[in-house]
């Protein structure tokens, strides 16, 4: 059959497409489901039958429309939410354009995925990790004031689990010290602090499009940016140090005189490139965002209003002025349930729910901690609670309300048994 058109793809998908909720294997209660359709595939496939799977126009119509979406003067498109932390570490240090000296020290939440530790060691910067409030899963202001050295020169921000950071306190820190912020904002879309989404208050933000993630084009992410100078310098380290697609071709013109203009390279840098494939995939998720965050947000309320009414749980803070943009279901153990952490979530996993714990833990406790130098664990008293006693269920805008009530009653039954029934005998 000749599939000429993207919207004869979307007809033969109608007939061919499986339902989401096919193939689950063991988990009922999975951490995630595909909230994508026949749209984003046929959108995709589309780029394939014409030939055009290289980063081009799509990537760029991808990256202004998700810039308007955040608010962010701009956008740079990569291939994963990894990669924009990298190439924001990197803008730190561009050898045309530095901000940051090699050994300058950058402060990263104990509690966060591995990236936003690399990213900056890898440029040469120094990495010093600031405790978390459990409360909120985010950095703890108190601590990270303490932390604060002549050497210190950069914050990286990260809005955990889609909870945003309490950006007035923060940027007052980095105003009163002269730091340089970053913000990762890879778990947190959507969310927002006053009327701006998280990614708009610093240098850049970075995004993450994984599977599981707010939007998705499988393996994607995006730098956001608050100038063109910035997303230009991003757009050359995203990309071998070529010029190739910057805005401002004119500001390089002079550079280089005597080369062919269309093989310019004026800076170090990567190939961390999209493809055709994931904008368009991209472009059609961005249509269903709204939809998407508000059935994610629907579906997190009536979670937690079982676990605010649980002796054993209790969920993350928002600040006043914030607006999570829910990533998963969160929570730790409180009361009893305290130390009975893993005999919980080896009930859940029996009983068919799929649980992770908050990212990484407490960093400091993880083998690769090492390459940051001697470093105590029991200094991070915020993230070594997160530690024991949060974890995290999965949260899909494809889940309908009868497998959250399930998911409830489930936890219910697993906490009785794992709490309550230890509890009574201990007692007798």
């Amino acid at each position: 059959m000749k599939l000429h058109t993207q919207e004869s793809l979307e007809n033969w998908l109608d007939e061919h497409l499986e339902s989401p909720l096919d193939g689950q294997g063991k988990y009922w209660f999975p951490l995630t489901l595909p909230t994508y359709g026949k749209e984003e595939i046929a959108a995709a496939v589309a780029t394939m039958c014409d030939y055009r799977t290289s980063m081009g126009t799509l990537t760029r119509m991808f990256e202004r429309q998700f810039a308007a979406y955040v608010g962010a003067h701009d956008a740079v498109m990569v291939n994963s939410g990894s990669s924009a932390d990298l190439l924001l570490a990197f803008q730190l240090i561009n050898p045309n354009h530095p901000r940051l000296q090699p050994g300058d020290e950058v402060l990263v939440p104990a509690v966060t995925w591995p990236t936003q530790v690399w990213s900056p060691l890898m440029a040469g910067l120094q990495v010093k990790l600031v405790d978390v409030d459990p409360s909120t899963l985010n950095v703890d202001l108190d601590d990270l004031r303490r932390r604060i050295t002549p050497r210190t020169k950069c914050l990286f921000a990260v809005h955990l689990m889609g909870n945003p950071c309490e950006m007035d306190e923060l940027l007052q820190v980095c105003q009163e010290y002269g730091l340089l912020l970053i913000e990762d904002c890879c778990e947190s879309l959507g969310a927002r602090y006053g009327d701006r989404h998280v990614g708009t208050f610093g240098l850049g933000g970075s995004f993450s499009f994984f599977f599981s993630h707010h939007m998705t084009t499988m393996e994607g992410g995006m730098v956001t940016c608050q100038s063109e100078e910035d997303a230009d310098a991003i757009r050359v380290l995203r990309a071998h140090g070529w010029t190739r697609g910057i805005n401002n071709q004119a500001s390089v013109s002079s550079l280089g005189q005597g080369l062919d203009e269309r093989f310019r390279f004026i800076n170090w840098g990567f190939n961390v490139r999209p493809t055709e494939l994931q904008a368009a995939f991209g472009i059609e998720q961005l249509k269903k965002l709204d939809a998407m965050s508000m059935r994610r947000t629907e579906l997190a309320e009536r979670f937690y209003q079982f676990v605010d009414s649980s002796p054993y749980l209790r969920r993350f803070d928002t600040p006043a002025a914030g607006t999570a943009s829910p990533f998963a279901l969160v929570v730790r153990l409180c009361g009893d349930a305290a130390t009975e952490r893993s005999a919980l979530l080896a009930s859940l996993d029996r009983a068919g729910v799929e649980t992770r714990p908050i990212v990484t833990g407490n960093f400091a406790r993880q083998p690769a901690a090492k390459l940051l130098g001697e470093i105590n664990p029991a200094d991070y008293p915020g993230a070594e609670a997160v530690h024991e006693d949060g974890f995290y269920v999965g949260l899909s805008p494809m889940f309908d309300d009868l497998i959250v009530e399930r998911l409830i009653r489930t936890l219910e039954q697993s906490l009785n048994e794992t709490v309550t029934k230890p509890r009574l005998r201990r007692a007798s």
